[in-house]
């Protein structure tokens, strides 16, 4: 069927809309914005603010409707144009660097790398289970022999006195000496000895060597030095300036592990784990807030009278300057206001 043809507007109507329109149109004009929403969008975000008192967070947000706008936006965006041309922008300034040098204490505080130091220490029990619950690779157990046999040979080739004293080696060199070696002279012996203890030929060899390993670093980890040792590095390139990235890839290499990151979003986007965590997340926020007034949420995010009206100001007046300038502002407000005077209320008024 065809469509119903648009209700005219009547004379009188028409007059009117135009009025409303111009009047609209000569408020928001370049030459009013400055002074009408400087005063006026402070006082409506008092106004909003007030209202906000009155309000709970949860009266305002459905948490299912959140949850399925939350979800929905973190499966289409990534995997998006736009995000592929984000992601393109990002890389490309990643890899020119900063206009201006920045040094790493730029970045971060000493007192936080501190804390990192601190909790990487409390974390030392968490990293010897996972260590130790990586034994049940024979690929990785076999690395662990490889790369401990290549460490020990090499150290006892340049000093067999020293290798003892590294902690948790000293281990190894006992046990390899007492497969065979006895002289500290013959090292090639003791490599070779150290081979068949260690190389990956048994399960068993590559299994004690990985453990071994997994002491040195379990070691590494609980030494209070390491501490001291992590706070010095710091210490000494605090000041240092970092080196772009343009020094050492070039712009196609960023542009791969930027896309690489990229792709491990989109496939991890729309999996059911991680709309669950999604879900738990939004849920989470949401109860937390739920009976908070929303005054008070945005006052705990810091986001207080001035900082809100501020933000107002920076963005509305310059938009409605533009969609002035272009015309749509003049059809936006006509297309709104139309219906009420082709309404019949205002028909049976006017006949």
């Amino acid at each position: 069927m065809p469509d119903a043809p648009a209700p005219s507007l009547h004379p009188v109507a028409s007059r009117l809309l135009d009025a409303q329109v111009s009047w609209l149109l000569e408020q928001l004009s370049a030459e009013n914005l400055a002074g009408n929403l400087a005063g006026e969008i402070p006082s409506e975000v008092d106004a909003l603010l007030e209202l906000g008192e009155q309000v709970t967070f949860g009266s305002l947000v459905d948490p299912a409707a959140v949850v399925e706008a939350a979800t929905t936006l973190f499966t289409a965006v990534p995997a998006s144009a736009g995000a592929s041309t984000v992601v393109g922008v990002v890389a490309d300034v990643l890899h020119a660097g900063p206009g201006e040098p920045v040094t790493p204490a730029d970045l971060i505080d000493r007192e936080n790398v501190e804390r990192i130091a601190d909790e990487l220490h409390a974390a030392t029990p968490l990293v010897a289970a996972a260590l130790d619950d990586l034994t049940r690779s024979p690929l990785v157990a076999g690395l662990a022999s490889r790369f401990v046999t290549r460490l020990v040979t090499d150290v006892l080739a340049g000093n067999q006195a020293l290798a003892r004293k590294v902690p948790g080696v000293g281990g190894l060199i006992s046990g390899s000496m007492a497969v065979g070696t006895s002289a500290a002279g013959k090292v090639l012996g003791a490599g070779k000895q150290l081979d068949q203890l260690l190389g990956d030929n048994t399960a068993k060899g590559a299994a004690f060597a990985m453990r071994r390993l997994n002491k040195i670093i379990v070691d590494l980890l609980a030494d209070p030095t390491t501490r001291d040792a992590v706070l010095e590095v710091f210490d000494l390139y605090a000041d240092q300036p970092l080196p772009p990235l343009s020094q050492h890839a070039s712009p196609d290499d960023v542009r791969r592990v930027a896309d690489l990151v990229h792709d491990i979003v989109i496939a991890a986007a729309p999996t059911p784990a991680m709309h669950d965590l999604v879900s738990a997340l939004v849920d989470g926020v949401l109860e937390q807030w739920h009976d908070t007034p929303v005054t008070q949420v945005l006052a705990e995010l810091d986001l207080d009278r001035d900082t809100l009206a501020g933000l107002a100001l920076a963005v509305v007046p310059p938009a409605l300057a533009a969609a002035q300038q272009n015309g749509h502002l003049e059809d936006l407000l006509r297309s709104r206001l139309e219906p009420f005077f082709t309404s019949p209320e205002v028909a049976s008024l006017l006949a």
